[in-house]
C-alpha cells in the first residue's frame, strides 16, 4: 500500500528530479501545465543563501507544488538560510541533497559526500527540521562506493526526522553509468516507515506507470528522460495541449521572463537540442545554432523546426 506524502496526496506522486542547467523556473513551469505533480529546484548552497547572494536567491523562484532543494553541510549557515525561507509561501517542502556527484560538490563535502559522514548528514537533516516550518525530505544515493551501506544510511535519515526520502539507485561513484539498481530502493522502501520516491532510470511513461501501480514504491521522480520531453507528463496525466511547437515557444517565453535576453537565448540552445529528439539534422542544427543572438531570431528557429509538428 503507498504510503501518504506530507506534501499532498491529491495528486499522483510524480516529480520532476532536479538537473542543474535544465529544470529551472521556466522548464518546471512548462511541466506543471503538461500535468506533473510536484517538483524539486536545482540545487541551492545554503551558504550563499545565507549570505544573500542575489544569483542564488533567484535559482530558488518556485511554484507552489516545488520543493527547494538545498545542500551544505555549514549548520549555521543552513539555520540562517532557512529562516530566510520559512518567510516565503511559494513552495511546498524542504529537500535535503546528499546525492549530488559532482567533484567539486563532493571537495566541499556536501552532496553525495556526506553519504560518507552519517553524524554530520544526521545534523544536517535535525538542523532543518528544527528550523523549518515545512515537511523536509532527503535525496540519496546507494552509497558513495559499491558495498556501502545503504540501509544504514536511509534508516539515519529517517531517525534524522526526514518526512520522505527520494533514492536515485546508483552510488555515488557510478555518476549515471551502467543501470539504476530498483531492487535496492524497493530493498530501503521495506527497510524504513516514511515514503520512499524511486528514481533512476525511468525512461518512458510505461515504466513510470508501471512503478506507480505495482504498489512497491510511494512515488517516482523522474529526470534525463523529462529533459525534451515535458509532454512525458501530459501522457501519464491525460493532460491535453495544442500542439509541440505551442509548447516550445511558450517555453522559450517564460525563460525570457526570468533572464535578460542573451542569456535566455543561450540557455534555450541546449533545451532546443533536446527537443529535436535525435532527429537526424540535430548535429547539423547545433552548429547553427550558435549563431542565434537574439530572441526573434530564436522564435523564428523554433517555428521552422516544430510548427507542423503536431505531436
Amino acid at each position: 500500500m503507498r504510503r501518504t506524502l506530507k506534501i499532498g496526496s491529491d495528486v499522483p506522486p510524480i516529480f520532476l528530479a532536479p538537473m542543474a542547467g535544465y529544470t529551472d523556473f521556466a522548464y518546471r513551469k512548462i511541466c506543471f501545465e503538461l500535468g506533473l505533480s510536484f517538483a524539486v529546484t536545482e540545487m541551492v548552497s545554503a551558504k550563499a543563501l545565507s549570505y544573500g547572494d542575489e544569483k542564488t536567491e533567484s535559482i530558488s523562484k518556485s511554484e507552489s507544488r516545488t520543493g527547494i532543494q538545498l545542500f551544505g553541510h555549514d549548520i549555521s549557515a543552513l539555520q540562517i538560510a532557512v529562516e530566510k525561507l520559512n518567510e516565503r509561501n511559494d513552495f511546498l517542502w524542504y529537500d535535503l541533497n546528499f546525492g549530488c556527484p559532482a567533484p567539486k560538490i563532493v571537495k566541499n563535502h556536501d552532496g553525495s559526500s556526506l553519504l560518507n559522514d552519517l553524524p554530520m548528514l544526521r545534523q544536517v537533516i535535525e538542523c532543518v527540521k528544527k528550523y523549518s516550518n515545512k515537511p523536509v525530505s532527503a535525496k540519496m544515493r546507494l552509497g558513495f562506493k559499491d558495498g556501502d551501506d545503504y540501509l544504514e544510511i536511509a534508516k539515519t535519515i529517517e531517525d534524522s526526522g526526514a518526512d520522505f526520502l527520494t533514492v536515485h539507485g546508483r552510488t555515488r561513484d557510478m555518476f549515471y553509468t551502467g543501470e539504476a539498481d530498483w531492487d535496492a530502493i524497493y530493498e530501503i522502501r521495506n527497510t524504513v516507515s516514511i515514503p520512499v520516491i524511486g528514481n533512476g532510470d525511468i525512461k518512458n511513461a510505461d515504466m513510470a506507470r508501471w512503478l506507480l501501480e505495482s504498489g512497491d514504491i510511494d512515488g517516482i521522480a523522474i529526470g534525463r528522460a523529462a529533459i525534451g520531453n515535458p509532454f512525458l507528463f501530459a501522457e501519464l496525466s491525460g493532460t491535453e495541449y495544442s500542439s509541440k511547437y505551442d509548447v516550445i515557444k511558450r517555453h522559450f517565453e517564460y525563460m525570457c521572463e526570468i533572464k535578460n535576453e542573451r542569456v535566455a537565448v543561450n540557455d534555450f540552445k541546449k533545451h532546443l537540442i533536446k527537443y529535436l529528439n535525435n532527429r537526424p539534422e540535430a548535429k547539423k542544427i547545433r552548429q547553427e545554432l550558435q549563431n542565434i543572438t537574439n530572441i526573434e531570431i530564436m522564435h523564428e528557429w523554433i517555428k521552422s523546426l516544430f510548427y507542423f509538428d503536431k505531436i
